[in-house]
């Protein structure tokens, strides 16, 4: 392992102490926890990228094929007139 320190504003130090202790986490565990899903979000994972890439849609038309036809609950129904969000 390898120390890092950082400099946080006041109000987010202070945060981040509340959220640990209510988890009943160490802050170097909350640090740990917060820092991976933020690297997760920003950073591309290449076998996903991969396999985004050889997506063809085929495997939903073909499960969507399977959907018998059939006239939708009025609960379902969009109102006369609908045009979506413009």
């Amino acid at each position: 392992m390898s120390a890092l320190t950082v400099n946080l504003p006041d109000n987010l130090h202070e945060k981040a102490r509340e959220v640990a202790a209510s988890k009943n986490l160490s802050m170097d565990a909350l640090v740990t926890i917060a820092l991976t899903q933020s690297l997760s979000r920003l950073v591309a994972e290449p076998h996903l990228e991969e396999r985004a890439a050889r997506a063809t849609g085929k495997g939903i038309t073909d499960f969507l094929a399977q959907v018998p036809d059939a006239d939708l609950p009025e609960s379902d129904r969009l109102p006369e007139g609908y045009q979506g969000k413009q």
